[in-house]
């Protein structure tokens, strides 16, 4: 089985970080058990890759760092309207966590991702700043297995780095 370094090299800085991650892994599972949830899958969804100048090339890839998180224990058996969306609140603490001064928690991925801009120095791979980074919590329940109770995000991030050619 392939495992693409540079998927590997963002999982480790994110596993540094994020404790409430259970399982990574590299690629879209189609089933993923409730014993391995909450979970961080990263995929490669495109790459873009030219001439940077007479001896190197720039490669500029997208990933989606997707947070799969199980709502079943966060779910009320109470009728009553706060109870109604609980299940997305450990899913948001995740992803993008705020203190208290709207600052982003040091243990969400936002964070993660922004502040370790150079994921590796010695072979110049770095998240690139200069795109926007991009939450979406569109995926809704049920949508990977229409029997488990799980809700998901997606954070879009692009990988740049720079190689002789």
């Amino acid at each position: 089985m392939y495992n693409d370094p540079i998927v590997e090299k963002y999982i480790n800085t994110i596993k540094a970080s994020c404790k409430e991650i259970r399982t990574f892994f590299q690629g879209d599972p189609l089933k993923i058990p409730a014993s391995s949830l909450p979970c961080c899958i990263i995929s490669r969804v495109a790459t873009q890759s030219g001439f940077l100048d007479s001896a190197n090339d720039e490669h500029n890839m997208t990933l989606h760092i997707t947070v799969v998180t199980d709502i079943r224990s966060e779910l009320s058996t109470e009728e009553n309207v706060s109870k109604i969306a609980p299940g997305v609140a450990k899913l948001y603490d995740i992803i993008e966590g705020r203190n208290a001064d709207y600052t982003l928690k040091d243990s969400s991925i936002l964070k993660i991702i922004r502040t370790n801009q150079p994921i590796d120095l010695a072979h110049n791979l770095r998240t690139d700043l200069h795109t926007q980074t991009r939450v979406d919590y569109g995926t809704t329940m049920r949508n990977r297995n229409p029997a488990e109770w799980s809700i998901e995000a997606t954070v879009e991030v692009v990988s740049n780095f720079i190689q002789l050619r």
